[in-house]
């Protein structure tokens, strides 16, 4: 069984409303993979990469750099990392402005 999203963390993942993602139901845009018996819709792993135009490469390493000063977005970021299945790979830590950030690399 695959991954399914609930309309609110989908949206934050798009970085889009979960309004807007009702609207593009409505109007044939983007329907979820399903809608439970409450009435809960839930988006795919598959729609996600879709809709973020990702096209699974296994001979490709794929590396990223994120900059995170708040423990909000190091929350965001280490969950983003758990469900995309994503390795962190080295954390460096520095002190800029009196301000502690994290560029964390990602493969």
């Amino acid at each position: 069984m695959g991954k399914y999203y609930s309309i609110n963390k989908f949206s934050q993942i798009l970085g889009v409303s979960a309004q807007t993602l009702r609207n593009w139901d409505k109007n044939g845009k983007l329907h979820p993979h399903h809608t439970s018996n409450n009435g809960y819709r839930y988006y795919s792993q598959e729609q996600l990469n879709q809709v973020m135009n990702i096209t699974p490469d296994l001979d490709r390493i794929v590396i990223g750099y994120c900059r995170v000063s708040s423990n909000k977005q190091r929350k965001l970021v280490k969950e983003l990392i758990e469900d995309g299945g994503l390795q962190l790979e080295q954390n460096i830590k520095t002190r800029l402005l009196f301000h502690q950030t994290e560029t964390l690399v990602l493969i």
